[in-house]
């Protein structure tokens, strides 16, 4: 059943799933039994979207003006794992997403059950019941692709933002 409080799907998202009156980001998996695993990313569709310069969450191809999420870990290495959003699709993010609203406070404690096909995030296991970290919102004109700990990442090193903006401050003064 839909949830009464959740924001309001933009048209611009009406062709994705939905769940609990939440559309599912392209890049969400769904296990075999068909949950989505809500907060972990499909590796495949991740570096299709980084490599082909496709928004994380409506899965389109993004425009000149693109926004990564990153956590406050991020910004010191200039680059994240997430691929970048079209800046209506961050609206919606900041809007649905607990952990992006900073709702929550700490990590999932216990892992997602992946099927037997998929494999956890690199850091999953230092995240588990970790402090949930800040969230800022990384304004660019584009991005480069690196690899990063083994893994693809959209990288700014080497140009300027055009701003970064905090989206959630909590988790840094929470005692």
């Amino acid at each position: 059943m839909p949830d009464p409080t959740a924001p309001l799907i933009p048209l611009s998202l009406t062709h994705l799933p939905t769940v609990g009156g939440l559309a599912v980001p392209w890049i969400t998996p769904r296990a075999g039994d068909g949950r989505y695993l809500f907060g972990t990313v499909d590796a495949d569709r991740k570096d299709q979207a980084l490599v082909g310069r496709l928004c994380g969450v409506c899965g389109r191809h993004l425009d000149e003006r693109l926004v990564l999420l990153m956590r406050l870990s991020d910004l010191p290495r200039q680059c994240t794992a997430e691929p970048a959003l079209h800046p209506s699709c961050l609206a919606y993010t900041a809007s649905a997403c607990p952990m992006i609203q900073g709702n929550l406070d700490h990590y999932r404690t216990v892992p997602h059950r992946l099927d037997p096909t998929m494999i956890p995030a690199a850091d999953e296991a230092a995240r588990r019941g970790a402090p949930a970290e800040p969230w800022f919102a990384v304004w660019l004109d584009g991005y480069t692709v690196i690899t990063d700990h083994g893994t693809r990442a959209a990288s700014y090193a080497g140009s300027r933002p055009r701003r970064i903006r905090p989206l959630t401050w909590g988790p840094l003064f929470s005692g």
